[in-house]
This record gives C-alpha cells, sequence and structure tokens, in this order.
C-alpha cells in the first residue's frame, strides 16, 4: 500500500478520486460565492495537498503520469481554438496595444522580483530556510510567473513542464500566484470604481461571429448544445496539434536525433530551448490552425469545456506530491516574487497606458486579462457593464494564451545566463 490507504497501481479507484474531485469542485464553484472567489483550480490543488498530507492519496502514481504527459498537451489546444490572430488584432485594436503594455509590465516585473527576492535571501536567509533550492531555481520561478501573468494557469504549467522546475517550489508557488491575483482583482475594481468606459465606434466586421465567440466564452445559453461530433473533432485535433508538436520537439533535440543538419540548424541554445519546447509548439500550431481554419473550428463548440475539464485533473494531480504543512511555510516568498510582478505590471500598464493616451478601462481590463486570463478579464468587464469590451477582453486573453509560454521560457533562459 506504500502506506497510503490508496495503493499507487489501484488505477481504478484513483481515477475514482481525480474525477470525484473535479466534479465536486465544478458544483462549488457554480453554487457557493466563497468557491468563486478561492476559484477551483486553488480548491483543487488544497484538497490534493490534504488528502496526501492524510495519507489518503500517494504521493505518486503511474495515473498520474498519465495526466502530466497527455491530458495537458491536449488541453492547451483546447484552449486555444479562438486564437484567431486576424480577428484579435481587428476587434481588439486599442486593447490589443494596452495588453501589450501590461506584458512589459510582467516582464519588467519578473526583472524586478528576481532581483528583490534575491536581496531578500542573501540578507536574511531565514526566510529561505524550508526552500534551500530556491536561489538557484529564480530564473526558472521568473519563468514560470511571466507565462502565468500574461497568459494565466494554462501557461503556468506549460512553462513549469518545459523548464523541469523543482517540484517543492510548483505548489507553494501557484497558491501565491493565485492569492495574489484575487488580491489584484480586488483592487482592479476599485480602481474602475465610477469610470465610464466609452462607446466605440463599430469596429468589428463580423458582429455574428464576435456575438459568438462572446457567447461561447462566458458559457452563456443561447447557441446549439455541444454533439457528440464536436467532442470527437475537437479532441481529435488537440491530439493531432500535442503529437506533431512532441514529434517537432524530438527533431529539434540533438540529444534524441542524429540528422546532422537538424543539429547545426538547431545548435544554438536558446533558439533550440524555444524550437524545442512541445508546448511552444503547440501554442504556435494552435494559433495557426485557430487563424487558417477560423470558419471550420469556430464553429465546433465544447473545445473549451474539454479543455478546462483535463486541466481541473491536473490542478488536482499537483497537489499530491506536495505535504500541505510544508507547502504553507513556503508560501511568503512566493507571495513577494508574484506581489512584486503583479503591481509593476499596474504601474507600467497605467503608466504606458496614460503616455499613449489609452483609455483607462481598457487598461484595467488588460492588467486583469494578463494575471488572470481572458474568463476573469471578460467578467470584470460584464460587472463593470462595458458590454463593448467583454469581446476585446477574451480575444486579448486569448493572446496571451499564445505569447505566455514563448516569453515565460525566454525570460527563463535570459535570467539564467545572467545569474
Amino acid at each position: 500500500m506504500d502506506g497510503t490507504l490508496i495503493s499507487p497501481d489501484d488505477a481504478w479507484l484513483l481515477w475514482t478520486v481525480i474525477l470525484a474531485a473535479v466534479a465536486v469542485s465544478f458544483v462549488l464553484e457554480q453554487r457557493f460565492g466563497w468557491a468563486r472567489r478561492i476559484s477551483g483550480p486553488l480548491l483543487l490543488l488544497i484538497g490534493g495537498m490534504l488528502l496526501s498530507t492524510a495519507r489518503v492519496m500517494p504521493p505518486a502514481s503511474p495515473s498520474y503520469d498519465l495526466v502530466w504527459n497527455y491530458l495537458v498537451p491536449v488541453a492547451l489546444p483546447l484552449l486555444l481554438f479562438r486564437a484567431n490572430v486576424l480577428q484579435i488584432v481587428r476587434t481588439s485594436r486599442s486593447m490589443f496595444l494596452a495588453f501589450h503594455c501590461s506584458a512589459l509590465g510582467t516582464l519588467l516585473g519578473a526583472a524586478l522580483a528576481v532581483v528583490v527576492v534575491n536581496y531578500v535571501i542573501t540578507h536574511f536567509p531565514a526566510s529561505a530556510a524550508s526552500l534551500p533550492d530556491v536561489e538557484e531555481n529564480l530564473p526558472k520561478i521568473a519563468g514560470v510567473m511571466t507565462g502565468s501573468y500574461t497568459g494565466g494557469a494554462v501557461n503556468f504549467f506549460a512553462v513549469k513542464a518545459s523548464l523541469d522546475i523543482d517540484e517543492n517550489l510548483v505548489n507553494p508557488l501557484f497558491i501565491a500566484d493565485n492569492f495574489i491575483m484575487a488580491g489584484m482583482f480586488a483592487v482592479l475594481l476599485i480602481l474602475a470604481g465610477g469610470i465610464r468606459a466609452r462607446e466605440p465606434r463599430q469596429e468589428s466586421d463580423e458582429p455574428e461571429s464576435a456575438a459568438t465567440a462572446s457567447q461561447s466564452a462566458d458559457g452563456q445559453p443561447g447557441q446549439r448544445p455541444i454533439t457528440p461530433r464536436d467532442l470527437a473533432l475537437a479532441l481529435a485535433i488537440a491530439t493531432t496539434i500535442a503529437a506533431v508538436s512532441h514529434k517537432l520537439a524530438v527533431l529539434v533535440d540533438p540529444t534524441t536525433t542524429d540528422v546532422a543538419w537538424l543539429q547545426q540548424v538547431f545548435g544554438n541554445d536558446l533558439v533550440r530551448a524555444i524550437l524545442g519546447n512541445p508546448y511552444f509548439l503547440i501554442a504556435v500550431l494552435s494559433m495557426s490552425a485557430a487563424t487558417l481554419f477560423h470558419g471550420t473550428l469556430s464553429v465546433i463548440r465544447g473545445a473549451d469545456e474539454l479543455g478546462v475539464f483535463l486541466l481541473y485533473a491536473f490542478f488536482f494531480v499537483i497537489g499530491l506530491p506536495a505535504d500541505l504543512l510544508t507547502v504553507l511555510a513556503e508560501v511568503p516568498l512566493m507571495f513577494l516574487f508574484c506581489l512584486v510582478i503583479s503591481l509593476t505590471n499596474l504601474a507600467c500598464t497605467l503608466g504606458l497606458g496614460r503616455l499613449l493616451r489609452l483609455e483607462r478601462a481598457e487598461l484595467l481590463l488588460c492588467v486583469n486579462a494578463t494575471l488572470g486570463g481572458p474568463a476573469t478579464a471578460a467578467a470584470m468587464a460584464v460587472t463593470k457593464g462595458w458590454s463593448h469590451l467583454v469581446l476585446p477582453s477574451l480575444l486579448v486573453g486569448i493572446w496571451g494564451y499564445v505569447i505566455g509560454t514563448f516569453l515565460g521560457v525566454l525570460v527563463a533562459q535570459f535570467a539564467g545566463r545572467l545569474m
């Protein structure tokens, strides 16, 4: 039994618990306000840590490897089915520029956070007593949080999987990420108080597709139901993108291929780290498919729902290897790291936005989109009554999914060379 109530080899019972936990998180989010504020992913993470700490679930199992190695790579393209670059630029315009101010703020914040946390560790070594490897992992932490605070949790785990970061740092970092993110959402709503967003000119020449995208992302009624054909097509396309990405990544890696010219072309470490990253390739291929075959992919329903479901299973599984008490002791330093990034993001966005004469409502929504993703940004727009900004918020948030993994890996590589 390996000291736990459920054996690591008891796949049936393990999957029963995993899927039941995901179902309970969805129910709690829909029925209770406190659960929505905490968020399903964080509920699942803490639930997994509690079950592991109580020795109910094993900390490692082949069943968990299935989630890590296969479900997440399939979930990512499912969540990028609407990443049509042309539509994002055409319908977002000034918000597209505002979003990149926020993305730049995240990059600057990651650099500043490395400096600040490194200073704290150097001058107050007791702060890192429970995290002996945190200093050498700072470049990877910066990369993970750059991905997270550009796109969202999708990029957090894509970059994490790409960088092979110390597992002991992942859970406290994720908890800190979510708590700081929740706090920043409250700050953004306060800053948005009393702002009346200027109604735009009729910018979109695709009102019908815009409404469809908005309804799909928000889960609003009024569309045809999801059919087995939708689910089959979505899974087939997503699996194909994930498989092709992994095959291409293997070709780029000289340790796994004997093709001499490929090794010469991709000999640079930085280029190989980017092009040999299956998660970056998944983002590129997904974006390309969503742009080139927008008409085909846009009518497939259920991709978002499938992607979220698969990621929720992952949120639960990543909590299982961790001991809750140890994680809580390690969180404060990670809180500082995430706080520095998020505040720098906000300051940079508002500062650059003022210089560029961008609308304040759009700037605040873009900060929200970088920190939390498209869903939270759209929710804020709805809450404030900025109905004309719901779709642009969704689209720039999806763009964050596309570029977040690339920026995260890039930051980790550069920070690693400088330290």
